[in-house]
């Protein structure tokens, strides 16, 4: 049985940092069963000062791993360090976190553990541009200093892996491909749900945005493309944590220009447990985003019945072949307009409601496809 200690900044109950704790967690109710998982985290959620009420310092079972929750200063260098000796592998996630960057370091100079990276999508065009100059001088003086020597980077597919030999080149030497695993989702009840809705016209038509609210998400996009349509009602919630609070100063001004006939609100964070629910009271998701390495959210979305208008820039390209969703590239705005007016042009009796029940179906068959041939089993298993 594999001894297996996880670093994330941001776990359960916290839900604010989106898809990377959201991976973690879905790994846990996966291969926690078979395997002792541990996980070092912080006690508190990203963005917040307030900490958990849970105990500190302490290996707590939660759901299928064991996790240590700790005050942010402590956690640290000398934490890892310390807690980490007592096993055989380390899983960092996220590459430019600070536990990553410690736990590289520490690999480097001190420890013999077998170290796995999962970078997280910080590779991909859009994440890579965002605090470029930043990332790049990390990078550089990483590979000078040849710390991603005997490292096993876990990607989540080819591409991801493609991005990150353009990013640092050669010093990628050993790898796996594992892609993320979804959530858990009762397939059956949302079937069923959708069954039995109404044919309606669609008017307005309920979007929703579900994601941290950064420039790597595209909200503004958003923004732009609702602000040509002129010819239908379209309600538009915003769902996620003001990560970047002038980019959503920038995004505010933009969604209060929009014409009459579109009206949007900002309705604050989504718990992770609730996003699945929250997803099925919408027809579509607008999600233009500049880069994922997975898009849990274009799962969950799928997954509650609710149609996805997205960007070519994630793994899930194939939506449109299988009558589910939309894929469109970002510097085609007005195809996101015409997937708005196709999905509303849906409104004949039946047709919309069979792409929200095709949606589901591809949802589940993803998620077995996902779990049954996972590459993470390299690691648990």
């Amino acid at each position: 049985m594999a001894k297996i200690l996880i670093l994330n900044p941001f776990y359960y109950p916290g839900f604010r940092s989106g898809g990377p704790q959201q991976t973690v967690m879905n790994l846990c109710d996966a291969f926690g069963y078979n395997n002792d998982i541990y996980i070092l985290t912080q006690n508190c959620d990203m963005g917040c000062s307030d900490s958990y009420d849970v105990e500190t310092d302490k290996w707590i079972r939660v759901g299928n791993a064991y996790v240590m929750y700790l005050p942010p200063k402590e956690y640290n260098m000398k934490s890892i360090k310390s807690y980490s000796q007592d096993f055989d592998t380390l899983y960092a996630c996220g590459l430019f976190n600070k536990c990553t960057i410690h736990a590289i370091i520490l690999h480097r100079f001190h420890q013999s553990q077998k170290l796995y990276v999962a970078p997280m999508g910080v590779f991909s065009k859009g994440a890579i541009e965002t605090k470029a100059l930043k990332k790049r001088v990390f990078l550089f003086v990483f590979k000078y200093l040849r710390m991603f020597e005997n490292i096993t980077w876990s990607f989540t597919s080819e591409i991801e892996l493609a991005e990150a030999r353009y990013a640092i080149g050669n010093t990628i030497k050993e790898y796996i491909i594992a892609e993320d695993l979804p959530r858990k989702v009762d397939f059956d009840a949302y079937l069923a749900g959708i069954s039995t809705q109404e044919d309606q016209t669609m008017e307005p038509l309920k979007m929703i945005f579900l994601s941290r609210i950064s420039p790597k998400k595209n909200l503004e996009f958003c923004a732009e493309v609702l602000r040509e349509i002129k010819d239908i009602q379209v309600c538009f919630d915003i769902y996620g944590t003001i990560e970047n609070k002038e980019y959503w100063g920038k995004c505010r001004r933009l969604l209060e220009g929009l014409p009459d006939n579109i009206h949007y609100r900002y309705c604050g964070a989504v718990n992770a447990v609730d996003v699945v629910d929250t997803f099925a009271k919408y027809d579509a998701f607008l999600f233009p985003t500049k880069g994922e390495n997975y898009g849990h959210v274009i799962y969950e979305a799928l997954a509650a019945g609710c149609v996805p208008i997205i960007s070519d820039k994630t793994p899930w390209v194939d939506l449109e072949e299988n009558d589910c969703g939309y894929v469109l590239p970002l510097n085609n705005p007005s195809g996101f307009e015409k997937a708005i007016h196709h999905l509303v042009g849906t409104k004949e009796k039946g047709k919309f409601r069979d792409i929200k029940i095709n949606a589901v179906k591809y949802a589940r068959k993803k998620y077995w496809k996902s779990v049954n041939g996972s590459g993470y089993e390299k690691i648990f298993c």
